[in-house]
């Protein structure tokens, strides 16, 4: 009699165990108004709301020295490959306009808190 029910009381538990969250990634592009400067980050799994992001991003930068920066995050998805895609994307626009890229270290950026 025991067995029965600890299984169902086994299967209880795993099926009301709150899912994990799947991973969600995306990247940041700061660009510095009126100059050719733009920073990108390394792809990172976002666990808090991109608008953050881009406040910390600019923060960083201006830091750093930037002034006038705009950042911007695209949404986070779920595909890490077509995360880095976006973001190779990104740099080779940015490349063809002539921009000076600039990288942000993983060590940089996002802020671990």
């Amino acid at each position: 009699m025991r067995r029965p029910f600890a299984l169902a009381a086994l299967i209880c538990m795993v099926a009301w165990r709150p899912a994990e969250a799947a991973a969600r990634w995306t990247f940041c592009v700061g660009a510095a108004l009126g100059a050719k400067d733009v920073w990108i980050t390394e792809v990172f799994p976002a666990t808090q709301e991109r608008e953050r992001f881009e406040v910390e991003l600019k923060g960083l930068l201006a830091r750093q020295g930037a002034a006038r920066v705009v950042a911007q995050c695209p949404q986070p998805i779920d595909d890490k490959t077509e995360a880095v895609n976006a973001q190779t994307a990104a740099e080779a626009y940015n490349r063809k306009l002539g921009s000076a890229l600039h990288a942000v270290s993983a060590q940089d950026f996002p802020p671990r808190h």
